[in-house]
């Protein structure tokens, strides 16, 4: 049988961190005050503190004393890139007894406060979505020892199309124990490198993640939705782990500025975006939806961003079919390195966003049925 999924964490008391490190001057230009205001509005969030340098040895004691003072069991953070110190926060949490992986961040740094200094109060807007987002996803998340896809055996097909897109040896197919079918995929999760690129393939959502799973994504995505607002171009981009969201990390500390009216979701690949989203995201009010991750051979995967092109492919003609016009949704790669690429990117999907107009479902007094992209 297929190991089970384990355990979701026993409560909702948040510890919200700000980290308010001023020592390159990129969050000079943050509005601390506001986004504290937000998080406090948050019934889970039980402990807010604000430290001027977060990533400080006496800063991660005082974490570990919050949460046994606090009984903390989640920790979301509001500071730099998560490749930078959100292990150090993860080791310190676990070593106080909070699961690694009930502790996230929201970039405020790179994503926000070094790349929207022309319009703050679009940046204070930002935060406070990416915020929102950041909350929902670290309350959907669940405990877990690692990353890797799970099997409900009850569900399974046996269709072994998750057995065929595996690049990593991990899927077997084995007698099912239900007698429902004759087999049932099986996961090894010492193997699994937790790409995602199975859970998006099953026909019968018999899979999911241990994290970035379907209720965090989809957690995040709902966020967005109850967030947008008719005085912006919504935007919504997909960024996988490895390849796009670093790119966007480095335009950041590079400091390239990019048109404030979009919103992240980072995954771990590309190919772990399930078509679905980008439908739901656009029929529920998105102006638009970007999926970017490595370009071909640069997968961090393998082959999950050569998945993701031949999933996506029909995405565009379903838009078309819907009367909101195929160029709302765009599939775009760009690996670490590029972080001007990233932010070129970004700024024309939000420009030819603006030239389609408002998504036509959400705009209903105005007649946008024969709007087209004219690029």
């Amino acid at each position: 049988m297929n190991p089970p999924g384990e355990s979701p964490a026993p409560g909702d008391r948040v510890g919200v961190y700000l980290c308010e490190c001023h020592s390159s001057g990129l969050c000079d230009r943050f509005d601390f005050d506001d986004l504290a205001a937000f998080a406090e509005e948050f019934p889970e969030t039980v402990l807010l503190r604000r430290d001027p340098k977060l990533c400080g040895e006496g800063s991660l004691q005082q974490l570990k004393d919050d949460i046994a003072d606090h009984d903390l069991d989640r920790i979301l953070l509001a500071t730099c890139a998560p490749d930078k110190h959100l292990e150090e926060f993860r080791e310190a949490a676990g070593e106080a007894g909070i699961n690694r992986y009930l502790v996230n961040a929201v970039n405020i740094r790179e994503q926000i406060s070094s790349i929207h200094e022309g319009d703050p109060a679009k940046a204070r807007a930002k935060a406070r979505d990416q915020f929102a987002m950041g909350m929902a996803d670290i309350l959907a998340t669940r405990a877990s020892s690692k990353v890797y896809a799970l099997v409900d055996e009850t569900r399974c097909s046996g269709c072994e199309i998750c057995y065929t897109v595996c690049d990593k040896d991990t899927i077997s197919m084995v007698p099912d124990p239900y007698g429902q079918v004759k087999n049932v995929a099986y996961i090894d999760p010492e193997k699994c490198w937790g790409c995602g690129v199975c859970v998006t393939s099953c026909p019968v959502d018999a899979m999911d993640m241990t994290v970035y799973s379907n209720d965090q994504m989809e957690a995040q995505l709902q966020a967005f939705l109850d967030r947008i607002s008719p005085d912006r171009t919504n935007a919504l981009v997909f960024a996988c782990h490895w390849c796009a969201y670093q790119a966007a990390d480095a335009a950041g500390a590079a400091g390239i500025p990019i048109d404030p009216d979009f919103r992240i979701i980072r995954t771990l690949c590309s190919g772990r975006v399930d078509p679905n989203w980008v439908l739901k995201a656009v029929s529920r009010g998105a102006d638009g939806v970007l999926l970017m991750g490595g370009k071909p051979t640069k997968c961090h995967f393998k082959s999950g961003n050569l998945r993701t092109m031949t999933r996506m492919k029909l995405i565009k003609l379903l838009l078309d079919q819907m009367g909101l016009d195929g160029h709302r949704f765009r599939v775009e790669w760009v690996n670490p390195e590029e972080p001007e690429a990233y932010a070129q990117v970004v700024n024309e999907f939000i420009s030819d966003l603006r030239q389609l107009g408002p998504n036509p479902l959400m705009s209903r007094d105005t007649d946008y049925s024969h709007a087209k992209y004219k690029g």
